[in-house]
């Protein structure tokens, strides 16, 4: 997958969705030709919250313009009834997008720095991916 990277800590982003400073459909129109990498995680949230955190993105328009989502590794708690994987399962199966979870950014080591606005090309194979973050235009 190829395209400008936008997200950060699930907690955080999901209060700006739908305001001036979370307007990624937005960002994704005038800065974004190639599409955007929409990376989260979750510093602690349980499973219920991630899935209504993440369905609240998705009601913003954040993966409208999306290549792929990263999602982060997470030590957050599951639900009884709703595993962290099955909340974002749940918000983002259905999307048409490769998902990939547990990659290695966030609040979990090896805590890979990804630089929003950065062009990445991302390649996954065999259970193991590479990122490239290119910093100039």
């Amino acid at each position: 997958m190829r395209g400008r990277l936008i997200g950060g800590c699930l907690e955080t982003v999901s209060l700006l969705a739908g305001s001036r400073f979370g307007d990624v459909p937005g960002f994704a129109q005038r800065h974004a030709p190639e599409g955007v990498i929409v990376y989260l995680e979750s510093a602690g949230s349980d499973a219920p919250a991630v899935l209504r955190m993440l369905w609240s993105l998705r009601l913003a328009g954040w993966f409208h313009h999306a290549s792929g989502i990263l999602i982060g590794r997470t030590s957050a708690e599951d639900a009884s009834d709703l595993s962290q994987a099955e909340a974002v399962s749940r918000a983002l199966r259905d999307l048409g997008i490769l998902v990939i979870v547990d990659f290695d950014i966030g609040h979990q080591p090896p805590q890979l720095p990804l630089v929003n606005g950065s062009l990445a090309d991302i390649t996954f194979r065999d259970n193991y991916g590479t990122i490239i973050q290119h910093l100039a235009s």
